[in-house]
């Protein structure tokens, strides 16, 4: 089976007006269940802040994350597991995954104690993949840290190390009292399939873990999507909203094409959100773009597969029939506008403008209660409420909104 692939507007009828009108359109990549049997073998390396603030809870819960990790790999993945404190301690250099009780002792072995220096950890985790790095393996650097650190130029360094080394790298921030800029930088500086992730307390440490390992599943690699437009629609803007929402508009709209880079996909699929601006039309049915999906599948060695979608739209004077909308398309779109409007509000918290941040954290709220997002939707009030109040946006409730609130979208099974 190959890759589920499909494309839908929010409305498959336009009123005739005459004018432009805004359509968004929705496009998803998914594995069936027959891809998804057959992934990648993964080449990776934990790094991990054994700093005295992880003295506790903190470390148990991460010992038992990463016990958790290594149960689920295979005898053909590679691990490597760095220890650092305001020194560096490579625990296990990398190895393959088969004598899992090595890696268990090892584990054990992490103790918490002294201050925090993440730079040359990053380096050494690197160094460590790179034994392994070639074609045909999943190489990640997973970084976990609780505190601001030193030397942060010389994380920065690394990080742009693990960019040119073709290794994405996973920032996970535990607790509040890191430095999320900075995880989210290193974390992009690593390429576009590195991300930063909030961790908000030690009870939190498995799950996340768990949405890491589940993204490390590649079963298709050179993923990349070609939306091409007809003469007169124009794109707006682009944003990938599964697994994360991120706004891709200026380096994915070129003209009359919109061109997306994916690389690997992971189990969970991937879905970009486009909003299209078409002309004025007659009444009558048309196709306003034609989408390409090009792919190679995990362990199966050829040349490119290419799927194409053609993107239908008909113009009605039939009032009833254009009221109708995708409801899935449009709570896609409800979801967007929220995270936009949080991180719109930071910023204008940021510049002082207090009573339009306020507006926009509480408009946030609303939507994200509409789309049965509640925490997320009481983190929104309770930031807006402090800001009326006059003391600022709290440590967590920004991390929430900068992190937690790009994950709302997921995907549903192909094969329900």
């Amino acid at each position: 089976m190959t890759i589920q692939f499909s494309g839908q507007f929010h409305k498959t009828h336009v009123p005739f007006l005459g004018q432009p009108q805004l359509l968004y359109t929705l496009l998803e990549a998914r594995p069936g269940a027959a891809v998804s049997q057959g992934r990648l073998p993964l080449n990776i390396s934990l790094v991990l802040d054994k700093s005295g603030s992880m003295y506790g809870d903190e470390m148990a819960q991460l010992q038992a994350a990463v016990h958790w990790i290594i149960d689920q790999l295979q005898p053909e993945d590679t691990i490597a597991i760095i220890g650092f404190d305001n020194r560096t301690q490579v625990l296990v250099g990398a190895t393959p995954a088969a004598n899992k009780q090595t890696l268990h002792d090892a584990v054990e072995r992490l103790k918490a104690s002294g201050g925090t220096t993440m730079g040359p950890a990053i380096e050494a985790g690197l160094a460590e993949i790179a034994l392994n790095q070639g074609p045909g393996r999943i190489s990640r650097l997973i970084v976990l840290t609780d505190g601001e650190t030193t030397g942060i130029n010389y994380c920065r360094e690394q990080a742009d190390a693990a960019g040119r080394q073709e290794v994405p790298l996973v920032a996970l921030g535990l607790g509040k009292d890191w430095n999320e800029n900075l995880l989210e930088d290193l974390a992009q500086r690593s390429g576009s399939l590195g991300y930063a992730d909030l961790i908000k307390g030690p009870a939190d440490m498995a799950h996340i873990f768990q949405e890491v390992f589940s993204r490390m599943q590649v079963v298709a690699q050179e993923l990349a999507l070609r939306l091409l437009l007809v003469q007169g629609v124009e794109a707006r803007k682009v944003w990938q909203v599964a697994p994360l929402i991120r706004d891709l508009s200026r380096p994915a709209v070129q003209g009359r094409t919109v061109a997306i880079d994916v690389g690997d996909l992971d189990e969970g699929g991937v879905a970009f959100l486009v909003e299209l601006m078409m002309p004025g039309r007659e009444p009558g049915r048309y196709r306003l773009a034609q989408a390409e999906l090009s792919y190679t599948l995990a362990n199966q060695p050829q040349e490119p597969t290419r799927q194409r979608v053609d993107l239908l739209v008909e113009v009605t004077t039939d009032p009833t029939a254009a009221l109708q909308k995708e409801s899935r398309v449009m709570n896609i779109v409800e979801k967007v506008t929220a995270h936009k409007l949080q991180t719109q509000a930071l910023a204008d918290a940021a510049q002082g403008n207090i009573a339009a941040a306020t507006q926009k954290l509480r408009a946030a709220h609303t939507v994200l209660l509409d789309q049965g997002e509640t925490a997320l939707a009481q983190n929104a009030l309770d930031e807006a409420e402090r800001l009326a109040k006059g003391e600022g946006v709290s440590n967590e409730g920004r991390k929430t909104m900068i992190l937690q609130s790009r994950k709302t979208i997921r995907l549903s099974d192909p094969d329900a």
